[in-house]
């Protein structure tokens, strides 16, 4: 009976440190409607709108956040602090940007709400494109695109659908912005949201 007191806190121990081990952190940011968004997710996000960029120089998606908003997200990442004080300060210091994310964010939930599929003859023409002109491969897997990839180009193939009849050839993408920030602040209306500060 003696052995098995001593054995059963050893095993406990031992499994809190292996738990330890693997447990990730992550921090959350903001929650639109029921899901969380995280840290994580904009990293994920930010490399899948590098590459979005990359495969297609004339994204609709990327005009209208602006090259900037790419940078800005990065930096973001970049600097983040580790120490909760110090976020809770940073965040409040980067409320603009939060906000560009959170219509990033909704933008991205509505139009998977869409149901816009990537047919698998653009996915394998993204593949390629991406190849060639030496995008960030991360957005692939096992020659297939990651799912948070295929969710943003559901989200581009929607706004050229919804939008691109507005863009003639050599037409400035200003003409379009105006009824895109009008969606965006419907949207914005339309799905709760919730920082987490």
């Amino acid at each position: 009976m003696q052995t098995l007191r001593l054995v059963l806190p050893f095993s406990l121990l031992s499994g809190l440190v292996f738990a330890a081990n693997v447990v990730s952190s992550d921090r959350f940011l903001l929650k639109i409607l029921d899901r969380s968004v995280s840290l994580q997710d904009v990293t994920y996000q930010h490399r899948n709108l590098e590459a979005l960029r990359c495969v297609y120089d004339d994204a609709i998606l990327v005009q209208f956040m602006g090259a900037s908003f790419v940078k800005e997200v990065g930096d973001f990442i970049a600097n983040f602090p580790v120490d909760d004080d110090e976020v809770r300060k940073y965040l409040h210091g980067k409320e603009a940007l939060l906000r560009q994310l959170r219509f990033f964010f909704k933008l991205l939930r509505y139009s998977e709400d869409q149901r816009t599929d990537v047919s698998p003859k653009l996915a394998k023409l993204i593949r390629s494109s991406a190849r060639e002109n030496k995008c960030n491969k991360a957005v692939l897997y096992n020659g297939a695109l990651k799912t948070n990839f295929t969710s943003l180009l559901e989200t581009e193939l929607y706004l050229r659908t919804r939008y691109g009849n507005q863009l003639k050839v050599n037409q400035p993408f200003e003409v379009v912005r105006p009824s895109i920030e009008l969606f965006i602040e419907s949207l914005d209306k339309q799905f709760t949201h919730e920082y987490y500060w």
